[in-house]
C-alpha cells in the first residue's frame, strides 16, 4: 500500500512526451543518486502530469512570436509588449553582469553609442542577447523560450487556468504529497500550492527555479509560504541561466523561510537540465530524507 504520492511538476519544451516517459525521465536518475536507498521510491504513487503538448497548442491560438524571432527580426518583435521588453531587459542585464560582457562590446555589436546603452534600450538587448548567445552553455533561443513560457502563463490567464486544471489534480489525494517541480514548473507548482486550502504537501522541492525573477514576484503577489506545503527545499546551479537567483530573503521573501542549496553543479550541457538536478546527492538525499519520514 503507497504510503505518499510524489508529483512531478516538469517544465517547458517537454510536448511529444507523455506521463509515463516523464516519470522513466525524472525517476532513473534519481535512483541512480540514491542507490540502494532507492526503495522508497517503490514505495509511493508516482504521478506526472503531462501540460507539454496543451502548452504547445495554446502558445500557437494566441499568435505569439516564434521562439527565434527576438534573434532574427529583433526590432519589431514584441513591439506592443513594453511590460515583457522591460522584462527580458532586466533579465539579460543579469546574465551581461554575470558573463562579464562590456558595454563597449554590445555598443558595438547593436551599432549604437554608449550613451544609449542598457536595458531600457531595445537595440541593447537583442545585442546581449546575441553576444550571450555565442557563449558556450548559453543558447539564447532557449533563454528567450523560457522566459516567454514563463511569461506568458503569468500574464494570460487563459494559459494559466488551462494548465492549472491539468496540473491540479495530481495533488488531490488523501495521501501526503512530495512534490518535486523544475524550471517553469516550479511557477505552476507554486501558483496551486498558494491558492489551495486543503490536502497535505510535507515537501516540496524546486529545482532550476525561475521564482525569484521580479516578474514572478509581482504577478504572483502577494507572496507566502503556501498554507498547504511543510518544508520548501529550492536547489540551484548557480551557472543555470533560468534560476538566476536563490529563493532566499532577497529575491523571494517568505516565512518560514526556503531552505535553500546552490552548491549543485548539473552535469547536463546547460545546466538547467532535470537530470542534473535530480542526480545530485543533495537533492536525491533531500528527497530520501521527505519519504523515509512518510513511509
Amino acid at each position: 500500500m503507497h504510503k505518499a504520492r510524489l508529483v512531478l511538476v516538469h517544465g517547458r519544451a517537454q510536448e511529444k512526451k507523455s506521463e509515463g516517459a516523464l516519470i522513466e525521465e525524472w525517476i532513473a536518475p534519481l535512483r541512480e543518486a540514491l542507490g540502494d536507498r532507492a526503495i522508497c521510491l517503490d514505495q509511493v504513487e508516482i504521478r506526472a502530469p503531462f501540460y507539454g503538448n496543451l502548452l504547445v497548442e495554446l502558445l500557437a491560438s494566441l499568435s505569439e512570436p516564434e521562439p527565434g524571432d527576438i534573434l532574427v527580426r529583433g526590432t519589431d518583435i514584441y513591439s506592443n509588449e513594453d511590460r515583457y521588453r522591460t522584462f527580458m531587459g532586466e533579465y539579460v542585464e543579469v546574465l551581461r553582469q554575470r558573463e562579464g560582457i562590456k558595454d563597449i562590446q554590445i555598443a558595438s555589436e547593436a551599432g549604437i553609442e554608449l550613451i544609449d546603452r542598457g536595458p531600457q534600450n531595445w537595440l541593447w538587448v537583442l545585442a546581449t542577447i546575441r553576444i550571450l548567445n555565442r557563449i558556450p552553455g548559453l543558447d539564447g533561443n532557449v533563454i528567450e523560450h523560457l522566459l516567454r513560457d514563463v511569461w506568458i502563463y503569468l500574464e494570460r490567464r487563459t494559459v494559466r487556468k488551462e494548465i492549472d486544471a491539468i496540473v491540479a489534480p495530481a495533488f488531490d489525494t488523501d495521501l501526503p504529497v512530495v512534490c518535486i517541480a523544475h524550471s517553469l514548473g516550479t511557477v505552476i507548482a507554486y501558483h496551486i500550492l498558494n491558492e489551495r486550502s486543503f490536502g497535505s504537501v510535507p515537501q516540496l522541492v524546486t529545482l532550476g527555479s525561475p521564482l525569484g525573477l521580479d516578474i514572478c514576484r509581482r504577478a504572483l503577489s502577494p507572496i507566502r509560504h503556501p498554507p498547504v506545503v511543510g518544508h520548501w527545499f529550492n536547489a540551484r546551479d548557480k551557472r543555470d541561466v533560468v534560476a538566476l537567483y536563490p529563493l532566499d530573503s532577497a529575491y523571494f521573501p517568505i516565512d518560514p523561510e526556503i531552505s535553500n542549496n546552490d552548491g549543485v553543479r548539473n552535469r547536463t550541457a546547460n545546466a538547467h537540465g532535470i537530470s542534473g538536478y535530480l542526480n545530485n546527492s543533495d537533492v536525491a538525499g533531500e528527497i530520501y530524507r521527505a519519504l523515509s519520514v512518510l513511509r
